[in-house]
């Protein structure tokens, strides 16, 4: 588990610095060092660097992480995930959680997490299916946001705080963008250590999202950003320790810490097993957006994020 209160006693890895380089160096000193002070928690054995290769070609990247998405072919359940997080209400009063729970995937935008302290009573519950994504913490939010995954970047929707449909994105469970998501790509740029595909809204010229993989086996992603018309970053994810699903099974990140910059948030995971489950195991409501009902009694308030963005 993530102890983010700790700094390291080392000066950050190479890994480190790329992935600090990649912010937006508007984005507040504060944060920065909160942002140091997480994710050196996922250097390698203190100062080691990670060996890299030579550059590869645009075609053998998207093969690799695309055989490997392939490979989900099943849900996949983790009974043991553990969960720091920290958000900003509407109040602009900051929430800090530290949580243990579940986690529920089906690629390719399926996802349920149900999260608690300790024994406790849940406390927050994250989900997402193909057409929405949602989010409640009780008892300090009193509200569970929701909004329509096609109008989750446009400047009509607000924020969830913790942002459920750029998690999904992020875990790269579900392969990379399509052309359905309104993305056009993507194009490789050369990094020092990591090979970059860069992906633009379709018709624009701006990067919208950036892949940063790994030239080192198994060549997967190890950095997602997310960025605004103003090339802004707006979220960046670490995809840390791939371990297979289950034997002969997909690679999947067990440690994935993300942060939202100009939202001063963030949030991490850490998996300790995944395991397949048969699709005709998983409850047909499990990714069903809660009503009134299914909440808990201090979640009295129910909020669509983009509700002036159209029907």
């Amino acid at each position: 588990m993530f102890d983010h209160q700790r700094r390291s006693k080392y000066p950050p890895t190479s890994t480190t610095q790329v992935f600090r380089r990649t912010l937006d160096w508007r984005t507040n000193v504060v944060f920065a060092s909160l942002l140091a002070a997480s994710f050196c928690m996922g250097c390698r054995k203190g100062n080691e660097e990670i060996e890299s290769g030579p550059p590869r070609d645009l075609p053998d990247i998207v093969s690799a992480i695309q055989a490997n998405a392939d490979r989900v072919d099943r849900p996949l359940w983790a009974g043991n995930v553990n969960v720091t997080a920290r958000v900003k209400d509407d109040r602009g009063k900051r929430h800090s959680y530290n949580l243990e729970g579940s986690l529920l995937f089906d690629k390719p935008r399926n996802l349920r997490m149900d999260l608690r302290p300790g024994l406790g009573d849940q406390v927050m519950g994250l989900g997402s299916n193909d057409q929405e994504y949602w989010v409640w913490i009780e008892p300090e939010m009193k509200a569970m946001h929701w909004g329509r995954h096609r109008y989750a970047d446009q400047p009509c929707a607000r924020s969830t705080g913790i942002r459920v449909d750029q998690l999904v994105g992020a875990l790269g469970m579900g392969g990379l963008p399509s052309g359905s998501e309104g993305l056009s790509g993507p194009t490789r740029r050369e990094g020092k250590k990591h090979d970059i595909l860069e992906y633009r809204r379709s018709g624009g010229v701006a990067v919208d999202r950036e892949y940063w993989v790994s030239r080192a086996p198994p060549y997967q992603i190890h950095v997602v950003n997310f960025r605004d018309a103003q090339r802004r970053i707006v979220m960046s994810a670490m995809l840390e320790d791939y371990e297979p699903a289950w034997q002969g099974g997909p690679l999947v990140p067990r440690a994935v810490s993300m942060i939202w910059p100009q939202e001063e948030g963030k949030f991490t995971m850490r998996v300790s097993r995944l395991k397949g489950m048969e699709p005709g195991k998983v409850a047909p409501t499990a990714f069903v957006r809660p009503d009134q009902a299914k909440l808990p009694k201090g979640v009295a308030e129910i909020i669509q994020v983009d509700a002036d963005c159209g029907p």
